[in-house]
């Protein structure tokens, strides 16, 4: 049965990207698969994220257009955020979201990709 082997997030600049996943999201750069100039694994908490190098950024109209998001949990949303603020992350809700499962917040890349923090209830 097929299953999901890796995520790919698709980045205008490999270099910029691998500083930005790594240093700002604390995302590992995998020794195994390292395809530079055109692609970077990364490691996180066992979930392969493939960065591949594209020729343009991009302009996602979020939350209205379909899409694929990363959902990263944490523990402390409020913290992550004021983090995320310090490191100069463009967030996209000035204050965490309600949804049934807890608060979200999402932010975008350098490259215009979306990704959301999610803190779920208890």
């Amino acid at each position: 049965m097929p299953h999901v082997c890796m995520i790919q997030i698709s980045v205008s600049d490999l270099d910029k990207a691998i500083e930005w996943y790594s240093k700002t999201l604390g995302f590992e750069i995998s020794k195994e698969h390292y395809y530079h100039p055109v692609a970077v694994d990364l490691v996180h908490r066992g979930i392969r994220l493939l960065l591949h190098r594209v020729d343009k950024p991009t302009n996602i109209d979020y939350p209205n257009v379909s899409q694929t998001l990363i959902c990263i949990k944490t523990d402390n949303i409020v913290k992550k955020m004021d983090d995320l603020k310090r490191k100069g992350v463009e967030l996209l809700h000035e204050i965490p979201q309600d949804f049934p499962a807890g608060k979200f917040i999402a932010f975008k890349d350098p490259f215009g990709n979306v990704h959301e923090l999610v803190e779920l209830k208890s």
